[in-house]
């Protein structure tokens, strides 16, 4: 798979956040996008990242938002929350083509095949980034087949 590692200082996200069963997400996480901006939300956030947050790393539900990076001059709306991300040692992961699909399909492959085979890495924490690229450079927006996005998954190096 195709992957870089890279270590990123903690940032501050603005966004809108929910929880999610793990079984089922993948339907309606993309349902809680298509919401967020039919309800106005666009307005406040973008959407640059989605982000997965599972602390407990294995429990059965997990905190996902749908954020931008977080201007602290700026008032926060209302319904909107802030979170840090702390600095990590990411392994990033590109995804090319139309959304939700391309992004997907980089993930089961990151859970089933990646992670799995890692020898020199483990996974750190509890968080999965998407990071999205800005739609309107794409002729079909995020369902263009050329569409840029990343998945970051913290890693650490594997103890011997």
């Amino acid at each position: 798979m195709d992957y870089r590692i890279t270590k990123k200082d903690s940032f501050t996200v603005l966004g809108v956040s929910e929880k999610f069963s793990y079984d089922g997400a993948k339907k309606k996480i993309p349902e809680f996008w298509k919401n967020h901006f039919a309800s106005g939300g666009g307005k406040h956030v973008c959407g640059t990242f989605g982000i997965n947050i599972d602390e407990n790393m294995g429990g059965t539900e997990f905190e996902y938002l749908i954020a931008d990076i977080y201007n602290p001059i700026a008032e926060i709306p209302e319904g909107f929350v802030t979170k840090v991300i702390p600095s990590f040692t990411w392994a990033v992961f590109p995804c090319k083509g139309a959304m939700p699909e391309a992004l997907q399909n980089v993930n089961e492959k990151i859970f089933s095949e990646w992670l799995p085979a890692l020898r020199e890495y483990e996974f750190a924490a509890g968080y999965c980034i998407e990071m999205y690229d800005d739609p309107s450079k794409y002729p079909d927006g995020t369902g263009d087949e050329n569409y840029y996005s990343e998945i970051w998954i913290p890693v650490k190096k594997k103890v011997k």
